[in-house]
């Protein structure tokens, strides 16, 4: 199963300085173009900008995940990763057609807070390639 995106939207963290709170805020990715494929227990996704940065001289930059050992069931696949730099969650519904994608980044450690320095939460809709 092969499935190409729309750009997703949704929501991100922005963390205020001393004294000052957290807010959600809207956050659309116009230049990123999702792409899912699942085969049996495999989930690969390609996320990320589909424009060339002209700022670095060069070609776009999508990632490509590829997730062996997704846990699926009959309405969804769902696989995350873990590295140094956050986390990442993505989870594929079969009948709607809809990537969620949600994210954390660990921020800077040697700071007392507990919050991530970064959250989102993104969806896109999507349709069979």
């Amino acid at each position: 199963l092969r499935f190409v995106c729309e750009p997703p939207h949704g929501k991100r963290v922005e963390l205020g300085g001393v004294g000052k709170g957290t807010e959600w805020v809207d956050e659309s990715l116009e230049n990123v173009h999702p792409a899912v494929t699942v085969d049996g227990e495999s989930l690969t996704v390609t996320w990320g900008s589909t424009i060339p940065n002209q700022s670095k001289g060069g070609a776009p930059k999508p990632t490509t995940y590829v997730f062996a050992a997704a846990y699926r069931d009959e309405r969804s696949i769902l696989a995350s990763r873990v590295d140094r730099t956050g986390a990442e969650i993505f989870r594929f519904y079969f009948g709607s057609k809809v990537l969620f994608r949600i994210t954390s980044n660990p921020g800077n450690t040697s700071q007392e807070s507990t919050m991530p320095s970064a959250a989102a939460i993104h969806i896109a809709n999507c349709r069979d390639q």
